[in-house]
């Protein structure tokens, strides 16, 4: 039986689906490098995944439906991981681009404001910012309009 499907919180199933994101960005380029697969692990701890189930996730992602938290610090949260995982193996191709765009409307950002959102969480990230330093920042702005 497979662990994963066996859990009924909500909380859960919305890692779940919120990780196989992640590992979606991992394998846009086709590999999951050593630095992208310890990031997933860390990430997946965080999300509070078992070793198993982390690798079971890495090993059986496929499409599947994402609802978003309802806080908008968690759905920021959620695109800087997947920016913080695009950037980990120092490259940001098309593909995970388009991924991190695409996950970004799932999480209820809007269209207009997805691109500057991206830069924001890259130039940030190589800058060594925090997540809550460039939420504030992002706030900010989004005030400012």
């Amino acid at each position: 039986m497979n662990i994963l499907e066996n859990s009924n919180h909500a909380v859960k199933k919305q890692n779940i689906d919120y990780f196989r994101h992640l590992v979606r960005v991992a394998m846009a380029d086709d590999v999951i490098t050593n630095t992208e697969l310890e990031l997933l692990n860390r990430l997946g701890k965080k999300l509070g995944f078992t070793n198993e189930e982390i690798d079971q996730l890495i090993q059986t992602t496929n499409k599947s439906d994402y609802i978003p938290p309802y806080e908008l610090s968690e759905r920021f949260g959620q695109v800087f991981d997947i920016i913080r995982m695009t950037l980990v193996d120092g490259v940001i191709d098309n593909k995970e681009m388009q991924l991190a765009s695409n996950f970004a409307t799932k999480s209820g950002f809007r269209d207009e404001e997805i691109p500057k959102l991206l830069v924001l969480l890259i130039s940030g990230i190589r800058l060594g910012k925090d997540e809550e330093e460039l939420f504030e920042q992002y706030k900010k702005e989004r005030r400012l309009k």
